[in-house]
This record gives structure tokens, sequence and C-alpha cells, in this order.
């Protein structure tokens, strides 16, 4: 990453789920390019082994955490308000968090129905709820980029996925639809789709549990090899930087070539 090296000096960016692998690995990048990073979570305490990892690397006046959960709207306001209360701006807001109920996935006809509005709005409506709280202080910064996180469901259609890969489709639809409304704003809008990312800890509950088999198939058709973090955390880095001052609107695929859509 040293081609990035000091590109984002004097920017502040918020990242969100930033104790998780990719989280962690997007605040490295960022710091390493000279940013200010905020990371936000939901837990007071966040005592993951990639947020310990991170914290050694990284200095306090670089690094700082705030809890928010970014599912309730006015969680997300007040994260902002205190961004930009202790940094005096926002430049770029990455959502890498991770917002997951369990029995989505399967056959469609065993997933109980009390269950679809809430999540289809959960996920979505986090980054929703994000955007929406961060744009006024992009504009008034004079622009800045926004990364959304999504997964490769939303754009490849597989079986046992309908109701996971739709949530991931509205966010991709999301992203391009605002993108255009805001390119007048010098806002980017962006968002990053993956599959498997080895060295996460969603990777490691998947091929410790029953979709063990899921897992090592990806890895297989991967001709690249499945990606790992710091690879993921890059093309953010880049997303943020000038290098991609004419870019927005794109659903960009980091999986080793385990799909193409």
């Amino acid at each position: 990453m040293e081609q990035f090296a000091a590109t984002l000096e004097d920017r502040v960016a918020l990242v969100i789920g930033g104790t998780g692998g990719i989280g962690a690995a997007v605040c490295q990048a960022l710091a390493f390019a000279g940013a200010t990073i905020v990371a936000a979570g939901r837990s007071p305490n966040p005592s993951s082994e990639d947020w310990s990892r991170l914290r050694e690397s990284v200095s306090e006046a670089r690094l700082s955490y705030e809890v928010a959960d970014v599912t309730r709207t006015e969680s997300c306001h007040a994260l902002m308000s205190n961004v930009v209360a202790r940094h005096g701006g926002l430049d770029a807001v990455l959502d890498c968090s991770n917002i997951m109920m369990p029995g989505l996935s399967g056959r469609f006809s065993g997933v109980d129905p009390a269950r679809f509005a809430d999540f289809l709005l959960l996920k979505p409506g986090a980054l929703f709820n994000v955007c929406h709280a961060a744009l006024p202080h992009l504009v008034q910064r004079g622009g800045g980029s926004i990364v959304a996180f999504a997964a490769d469901s939303g754009r490849v259609a597989a079986p046992n996925q309908s109701i996971v890969g739709s949530s991931n489709a509205a966010i991709m639809m999301f992203v391009r639809s605002l993108a255009l409304e805001l390119a007048t704003q010098n806002i980017r809008v962006n968002c990053i789709s993956t599959s498997f990312v080895k060295d996460t800890p969603v990777y490691a509950h998947v091929m410790n549990g029953p979709l063990r088999s899921r897992g090592e198939t990806a890895a297989a058709r991967a001709g690249l090899g499945l990606p790992l973090a710091h690879d993921v955390a890059e093309l953010a880095l880049f997303l943020c930087g000038p290098g991609s001052a004419h870019l927005t609107g794109q659903v960009i695929s980091v999986n080793g070539g385990v799909s193409a859509g």
C-alpha cells in the first residue's frame, strides 16, 4: 500500500464495523494513508483480536472509537455529530458493519415469514441511516466518499439465498441510485461486494460449521485464491482517495474469481 501513502492527510474517515476482520483492515489502510480514523461499533469495549492488533499498530492520535448502533436513526445522527465535533469534519464514511440474523439462509419455504420485513429493513436500513446522517456533513466539507459493503449473493443468484440475496441487491441498487443523485455535490458512492474473505471471523465460522462445504467449494472455484481482508481494504482505500475521483455508482466484487456477475 506504499503507493497510497499520505494521500489522505487531513481527511477524517468513519469506519462503521471497524473492529471486525475487514473493518480493522480498512482502518489500518486508511491510517497508513494519513487519515484520521474513527471506528464505530455496538460494543462499549471491543475485544476482537483484529481490533487489538489494530490498536497496537495505529497511534491513539490517528485512531479513536465510538459506540453506535446504526440500526437506530438517532444513534447514527449522534455518531456523525460526535465525529465532526471531535475532528472538525467528515470526509469518508465506510459501512463495514456485519448485521446478521440467523435462520434466513436455506430454502425459502422454510423461512419464517414473520422475519422477512425485519431483515430486509435491518441490513439495507442501517445503510440508509448511515448515509442520511452523514450527508449534511459531507456536503459541508465540499464532497467526500461513501463506501458500502455487501455480499455477492446480491449479484449472482444461488439456491437458498433468496432472502439474503434480496437484501444485498437492495444495498447495491441504493448505492447506484444515490451515487447519481449526489454526483453534482462531489460525493461519490460505491459498494464493495465480497464472497468469502479468508482471515475473518465470518470465514472461520463458516469453515467450522455446517456450511463448511460452501467455503471449500468457493475456495476451489477461486482461480486467484480467496482474498484476505487487506485485499478488500486496499480497494476501500482507493475508493476514498483521489485516484477514484471520477468513479461512482459502482459495485466491485473482490472474490478471487469465485464468480463474475
